[in-house]
């Protein structure tokens, strides 16, 4: 009998996945991680590695550095004016075979900041800069200056912004056959974790 199971990538694209978790060390993790977050600590296994700015970050689709946070004014999306965010700054490497949104289905999902509640949230909107041009994409192979942007209110002035790196996994869906990259929104670990000092606004000279 003919198999109808998915046809597996061919061994060079396997040789760019990353290995995956076994379920039953998922399931573990996801029991642990509210009595960890409560009780202030992930020392014993941390879901949320801490990573220095300035160092490169393997997420499998991506390869990321974090360079730093400000306060800063942008055009927001949909027209509605400038606004104020903070922005965080990104050198990003597309490794895959295939031109990425830098927003939504793309890098944007990959990306997270966290809450004073503890919750973890994507950037309002992405912006990039690739050979000094702007660009609302991701080219492979080709570097990207990108600037990750969370709205904040008028007199918001946080001192510290942590920032959180989700992996990529090359594999097939549940519902289809198609390999592609995915990034597991439910899944709440993360690859890397940066608390970065929050740089004042720019002031102009009058």
């Amino acid at each position: 009998m003919q198999s109808t199971a998915p046809v597996p990538p061919s061994p060079g694209e396997r040789a760019s996945r990353r290995r995956l978790v076994p379920v039953c060390a998922l399931a573990v993790a996801a029991v642990l991680v509210p009595v960890l977050w409560t009780a202030g600590g992930f020392a014993a296994r941390p879901r949320e590695p801490a990573t220095a700015p300035g160092k490169a970050v393997d997420l499998g689709l991506f390869k990321v550095v974090v360079r730093d946070a400000r306060i800063g004014t942008a055009n927001a999306d949909l027209g509605s004016g400038r606004q104020r965010f903070v922005i965080v700054r990104l050198w990003v490497l597309n490794q895959g075979e295939e031109t990425v949104s830098l927003g939504f289905g793309g890098l944007r999902d990959g990306l997270a900041a966290r809450t004073k509640a503890g919750k973890w949230v994507k950037p309002d909107q992405v912006e990039g800069i690739a050979g000094g041009a702007k660009t609302g994409t991701t080219q492979p192979g080709l570097p990207v200056e990108v600037s990750a942007m969370w709205k904040t209110g008028p007199a918001d002035a946080p001192r510290r912004f942590t920032v959180g790196l989700r992996e990529w996994e090359y594999d097939h869906g549940f519902t289809d056959d198609t390999y592609a990259w995915r990034v597991d929104l439910e899944d709440g670990s993360l690859a890397g974790r940066l608390t970065l000092p929050v740089a004042a606004p720019r002031v102009r000279p009058r």
